[in-house]
């Protein structure tokens, strides 16, 4: 019965006008946040830049289900559905964020912006072994030959 009842309601709702200014009010939100994100991307914040570009697209992707989707306009089964999956979303990226966030530094590749070390070349120097050793002079002789 409440399937029945959810379809008499959309029916319902199908039928209303809204008017277009809701949409064009949620189209320029959207806008802006669009702008704020290209602004924001080409500031290069390492603490803090991933978290803010999630926050956005979340909340633009909310706007778009809501509004455009007429999500908002919905009850029972839909909401369920749409809360447990940005639940769930949350707890993907969660995890893999901290994931990455507690590794061991040396797991890193070299050069990314967590990892301490820079890349090493370690046959750059003849003059050092395979283990980054010095070689005595019969062995430099050897290399060079």
């Amino acid at each position: 019965m409440a399937i029945a009842n959810e379809s008499h309601q959309e029916e319902h709702n199908m039928q209303e006008h809204h008017g277009a200014g809701r949409y064009v009010v949620i189209w320029v939100v959207l806008l802006v946040l669009t702008l704020v994100t290209v602004f924001t991307g080409r500031m290069h914040l390492p603490d803090f830049g991933l978290l803010l570009a999630l926050v956005i697209a979340s909340v633009k992707g909310t706007l778009v289900a809501l509004y455009f989707m007429h999500l908002s306009e919905h009850r029972g089964a839909n909401r369920l559905v749409f809360g447990v999956s940005i639940v769930f979303v949350v707890l993907l990226i969660g995890f893999t964020l901290m994931d990455f966030g507690t590794r061991f530094r040396l797991a890193n590749p070299p050069g990314s912006q967590y990892s301490d070390l820079q890349a090493v070349d370690i046959g750059a120097n003849k003059a050092e072994g395979r283990q980054g050793g010095h070689l005595d002079e019969k062995q430099k002789k050897e290399t060079h030959e």
